[in-house]
């Protein structure tokens, strides 16, 4: 099938919310499309061509924008929570879409199962920033039994709770810090090296740890997980577990911060004064991290776009709304190595 006069792919994709991959299957008929996915993309093609001869051609735009709604709840650091929360609103500012998001921030558990359930009652389809525990849980299975779809974003939740998972693969990036931190410790003999956690209830972070600690053992068996640091994603919180660490082991070689905390835990670095400055590894671009890559306090940061995170969420949930057979259960998204000589061509950010 040929489009013809004034619409085009991106015409149908502002109308349909769908990715351009998706309509071009369509429009040549190549299979990995479900049906209602199909009679959706012809219905709006319909329209479209219809509006252009009548001379309205914005008037399904317009009418479709509203169709679809979906929300994502962000329970996270403050810092990855404000990058998530102002791409939503600069998406929604730069582009039409036929699925509108809306995004709000949780600070506590409480308060994310509060806003599970007063968004799912709006919306369609909810993307969900979480910790992995019973509360939360039980919202997200109501959620599924009123017919409304899940999709756990950047931390992964029990299958059983949610429809997809969209982020990166954690346990591969946990093992890309460890060879990385192997590398470059292994030529010094043994070593000692602490990892820092937020909150094992995040699967994320929990899988980021044990892909670490897996790698090492596997493949660099003289560097020793000494101290496992519990900072809460909390600048303050870290800094003081990193303190009373460094004070009673002034042989800490490495460091990989799995969560948040990272202002924190480079303030405990600068005071301790140890007589070697520890390889420091952590995740996201970001207002905190950005600086201390450049200063030469973090040498590495593993990232992944905010944007792509948010994009390919609102893509799944309007493909899990039409019932697209062909909708991954596990998404991952691409994982960026950043150092100070790179950063100016990175995104992303926590």
């Amino acid at each position: 099938m040929n489009i013809r006069g004034p619409i085009t792919i991106n015409d149908i994709v502002a109308a349909t919310g769908l990715s351009r991959a998706t309509i071009d299957r369509v429009l040549n008929k190549r299979p990995g499309v479900h049906p209602r996915t199909q009679a959706h993309v012809l219905r709006v093609l319909a329209r479209l061509e219809n509006d252009g001869q009548s001379g309205q051609p914005e008037h399904f735009v317009l009418e479709r924008r509203e169709a679809y709604r979906f929300g994502i709840v962000v329970q996270a650091g403050a810092t990855f929570t404000r990058s998530v929360l102002d791409t939503v609103e600069k998406m929604k500012e730069a582009e039409s879409s036929a699925a509108t998001l809306q995004a709000v921030a949780s600070r506590s558990d409480e308060e994310t199962v509060e806003h599970i359930r007063a968004m799912g009652k709006e919306s369609e389809g909810l993307a969900v920033v979480s910790k992995n525990i019973e509360p939360v849980k039980s919202a997200l299975k109501e959620l599924q039994n009123a017919g409304k779809s899940v999709v756990a974003l950047v931390s992964d939740l029990d299958a059983t709770v949610r429809n997809a998972y969209v982020g990166i693969d954690n346990r591969a990036a946990g093992q890309l810090a460890g060879f990385i931190l192997g590398r470059c410790l292994e030529a010094s003999g043994e070593a000692k090296v602490a990892v820092v956690v937020g909150y094992f209830s995040y699967l994320c972070q929990e899988d980021r740890e044990i892909g670490f600690r897996s790698l090492l053992r596997q493949r660099f068996p003289r560097i020793e997980i000494v101290e496992v640091i519990k900072g809460d994603d909390s600048r303050e919180a870290t800094y003081e577990a990193a303190l009373r660490l460094f004070n009673d082991r002034r042989d800490i070689a490495g460091i990989y911060n799995v969560a948040g905390g990272n202002f924190g835990l480079a303030r405990a670095i600068d005071e301790a004064q140890l007589v070697r400055r520890p390889l420091y590894i952590a995740h996201e671009v970001n207002e905190v991290t950005e600086p201390l890559l450049r200063r030469g306090v973090i040498d590495f940061l593993i990232s992944q776009s905010v944007e792509s995170l948010v994009r390919t969420s609102r893509q799944v949930l309007i493909d899990l709304r039409l019932g697209g057979g062909s909708v991954r259960e596990l998404n991952h998204l691409p994982v960026h190595v950043v150092t100070e000589f790179t950063l100016v061509s990175s995104n992303g950010g926590k």
